[in-house]
């Protein structure tokens, strides 16, 4: 058996196995899917995350995030102005998705929310060969 047979047949048995663990990780940790009369008032929490957006742009400048070019991942957790922007960012998704599966607001209104999440999300980046990509 040649040895490129042999790598072909390797990495679909490593594939394989990925998709069994995978269907059993499904398996192990169901999508919870609430009901619409269990889905509680979106209003207050969309004020909520709507201040989180204020403030976030309040203390982290977003002109100064989408100057920052080059930087490397080793660099990155101690960079003074990015590094607490993304932290913060954690918070906002979090409260984003927990919208969308907790509350009765409309696939409209999330859209909205979720396009301004983007919009900060981009300004911080994401580190791509040692160079921050504010387009993604």
């Amino acid at each position: 058996m040649s040895e490129i047979y042999k790598k072909i047949i390797n990495e679909q048995q490593k594939s394989q196995g990925e998709n069994e663990q995978y269907d059993q990780w499904r398996k192990d940790h169901p999508e919870i899917v609430m009901a619409p009369e269990d889905l509680r008032e979106c209003e207050p929490e969309i004020a909520e995350l709507e201040e989180m957006f204020t403030e976030f742009e309040s203390e982290h400048s977003l002109e100064e995030l989408l100057l920052i070019a080059n930087l490397t991942p080793q660099e990155a957790p101690k960079h003074p102005i990015r590094e607490p922007a993304r932290k913060a960012l954690i918070l906002i998704v979090a409260k984003l998705k927990m919208l969308g599966k907790e509350t009765n607001i409309s696939s409209e209104k999330h859209g909205e929310l979720r396009a301004k999440y983007m919009q900060l999300s981009r300004a911080v980046g994401i580190i791509n060969n040692n160079k921050i990509d504010h387009n993604r």
